[in-house]
């Protein structure tokens, strides 16, 4: 059955009754003009929006559509986190050829609603239309922050140390995987390569950890989400404050399964780590005097966050070697939509 047969209407009803997750907060979802929910005192309200497109974000015919449903929210929640908010509710809009399988439909609205229940999000509404070839997905995302204690990519200095959540390089190195199809063999286990291309297919947004940086007394500065990779959105952060960096490459992290697969297929991982996308792990800025405080809570908190580097004055990215040596690196420095090409790695 595609949806000539089945109409919007009845498209709406279907996918409707997919999603669960019902929170208090909603007083009215889906069904009306707007939806209605009660936000918390002392907070602001968060708004944002991502928007996936078919062969340019996934591939129909490598992504499954449960992870392609989790996905779809998961890099909504991510920009959130890197806010210290708190997601609430979601609207989402699709385009849809005329003759789009409404099995994978169903799919898809499982990963939805899998993803609305991970990390307590309620649908509550949206909008179907006609797309004349391709699939596209756009998700809005509303959340709240605590008046007294949000972050912004404004705030990093001079002295301050840069932090990463994680480990990057994982979901690029899955996508080259992906995209390689049976075309290339590739050395190393099989549970390795399902591993890195599952952080392709459904990363995990950080709100976890966000949260536990708000809980804190740490004194961050600057915080973005890594989602068009290290180098540009660190770079993204720099050029909003007037400062540099430099980051050591020994320090940055990279995951067993990552690092053994470089290793195995001779990659150079540097490309990954730097200049991969969608990682969605949170890179934040840190006063010196708090880093000690840092470790030792995430240590007991059980998440992986490292030290990457520290600001400086100047412009631009520096990468020092274990032997001290000084790269300086120049762009293009991660995905742009509009030159239509990716830094080689990604």
């Amino acid at each position: 059955m595609d949806l000539a047969d089945l109409g919007e209407i009845n498209l709406i009803k279907r996918l409707q009754s997919r999603l669960k997750y019902h929170p208090k907060q909603v007083i009215q979802g889906i069904g009306d003009d707007c939806a209605i929910y009660a936000t918390s005192p002392g907070t602001h309200q968060i708004i944002s929006t991502d928007a996936l497109v078919e062969n340019v974000h996934f591939n129909l015919q490598t992504h499954p559509p449960e992870k392609l449903g989790i996905k779809s929210l998961a890099v909504n929640v991510s920009d959130i986190a890197a806010t210290g908010g708190i997601p609430r509710i979601a609207v989402i809009t699709l385009g849809l050829p005329r003759n789009f399988s409404v099995a994978f439909l169903d799919r898809f609205y499982s990963g939805l609603n899998q993803a609305s229940e991970l990390y307590q999000v309620a649908w509550v509404g949206g909008d179907t239309v006609a797309s004349p070839k391709h699939f596209f997905i756009n998700v809005t995302i509303l959340g709240e922050v605590k008046k007294n204690r949000f972050f912004t990519r404004q705030g990093a200095r001079a002295g301050d140390k840069i932090f990463v959540t994680g480990t990057l390089g994982d979901a690029s190195l899955g996508l080259k995987i992906l995209q390689s199809g049976t075309k290339k063999k590739w050395n190393g286990s099989a549970a390795s390569r399902k591993k890195l291309v599952e952080r392709h297919l459904a990363p995990t947004a950080r709100i976890v950890e966000s949260n536990e940086l708000v809980k804190s007394r740490l004194k961050v500065t600057a915080m973005i989400d890594v989602s068009d990779g290290l180098a540009q959105d660190l770079n993204q952060l720099l050029t909003a404050n007037g400062v540099a960096a430099t980051l050591q490459k020994n320090r940055l992290p990279a995951s067993r399964q990552f690092t053994g697969f470089c290793r195995k297929n001779s990659l150079n991982p540097l490309k990954y780590i730097l200049y991969g996308g969608e990682d969605y792990e949170l890179l934040f800025t840190l006063k010196a005097e708090d880093v000690y405080t840092l470790r030792e809570s995430f240590d007991e908190f059980g998440s992986p966050v490292t030290q990457i580097g520290e600001i400086r004055q100047g412009r631009g990215i520096t990468l020092i070697d274990e032997h001290g040596r000084r790269e300086t690196l120049s762009e293009p420095l991660g995905f742009n939509h509009f030159t239509a090409k990716r830094t080689p790695g990604k």
